[in-house]
């Protein structure tokens, strides 16, 4: 296994809180705002991961609301959003749900929202979602050992669900929010592209601080470097928060201005969010 701590002592670190003042000059407010039309709502519907995950979800209610998601978001010719994502135990009942279409199912795995459970089970919650159907699993970084710099630590726990994974997509939750400083996001994103995650992501949406324009950017910065070093390219998930197109516009803005327009597409971006589909959805109309 490699030395995790020299390869990321390797990158570029020296400029990340300039990072995070990313728009002095208000060239992303400004695209954002032109930004604003039918095609690119339509395209945050086709990188859309809606969401199921609340406490009183039961097979009956994720059924209907996956169902539900499907129609409304085929309908009139749109292209329908790129996931469903919801608890472990609903894998067999959304990929139900979504069977006979092009929408992808997901889970939450790896003792999600907070991670705090033993290895072992996080491992084998991931291989049984995957096992009744799941095709992504969004799991959670331990964010504590990435505060303390225990870095070999996450990168062995990381190795280990990306293995549990084996043959689906990974995505890595970095909680930007709980980690709140530009390095720590920084290093949590190359721990998990390091780790062959397929995409990092901001947040469980499950904390006081979602995704920021500031985290994402740091990201950005990270991915881009990543990228740059291995020459592999590792999505991004927006996810705390996301609830209006305005959102989702200034996010796809933000990666389209910092990775480049070839990341606008549901291999290498996504939106996680629920009441967010709605929105788009009338927002396509208008």
């Amino acid at each position: 296994m490699e030395n995790i701590t020299d390869t990321l002592s390797a990158y570029d670190h020296a400029n990340l809180e300039g990072v995070t003042n990313f728009d002095p000059d208000g060239i992303i407010a400004r695209e954002s705002t032109a930004a604003c039309n039918r095609e690119n709502f339509a395209l945050c519907l086709s990188c859309m991961d809606y969401t199921s995950l609340d406490a009183t979800d039961t097979e009956a209610s994720v059924s209907k609301k996956i169902a539900a998601a499907r129609e409304k978001s085929l309908a009139g010719g749109l292209p329908g959003v790129a996931s469903a994502c919801v608890f472990p135990r609903f894998a067999s009942v959304a990929r139900r749900a979504l069977s006979g279409s092009s929408i992808r199912t997901s889970v939450v795995g790896g003792g999600f929202p907070s991670g705090g459970t033993f290895l072992e089970v996080k491992r084998l919650e991931c291989e049984r979602a995957i096992a009744e159907g799941a095709e992504e699993v969004d799991v959670i970084i331990p964010v504590g050992l990435v505060l303390e710099n225990n870095f070999q630590r996450v990168q062995e726990e990381l190795l280990a669900l990306r293995e549990s994974c084996a043959g689906a997509v990974m995505k890595v939750i970095l909680e930007t929010g709980e980690l709140k400083e530009a390095t720590p996001i920084f290093n949590a994103t190359l721990l998990g592209a390091h780790a062959g995650a397929d995409f990092v992501k901001t947040s469980t949406g499950k904390t006081p601080v979602g995704a920021t324009p500031a985290a994402v950017s740091v990201m950005c910065e990270a991915l881009r470097q990543y990228r740059k070093q291995t020459g592999r390219k590792v999505g991004i998930k927006i996810s705390g928060g996301i609830t209006t197109p305005a959102d989702a516009i200034l996010y796809l803005t933000i990666i389209r201005h910092e990775l480049g327009a070839e990341y606008l597409t549901p291999r290498l971006f996504r939106i996680g969010a629920s009441r967010l589909l709605d929105e788009l959805l009338k927002a396509t109309k208008e």
